[in-house]
């Protein structure tokens, strides 16, 4: 993960095990379900905390309004 203001370097590469991309105004959160995350710029790469990448966090259904 590159720190705020860092540059990558100019022959770096995506792993294509990590190219899944983000959606700008998703949210997504880890497999245990104690880090959310918003999505506020979206990119290429998919985020991880370590080896354990995130998944997207999935709508709550409202309830009917009948």
């Amino acid at each position: 993960m590159l720190a705020s203001g860092e540059e990558a370097a100019a022959d770096a590469a995506l792993d294509p095990a990590a190219a899944g991309g983000t959606a700008l105004g998703k949210r997504y959160i880890s497999a245990g379900g104690d880090l959310e995350l918003l999505c506020t710029k979206p990119g290429k790469g998919s985020l991880a905390v370590g080896a354990s990448p995130l998944v997207l966090k999935e709508a709550k259904p409202l309830p009917s309004s009948d």
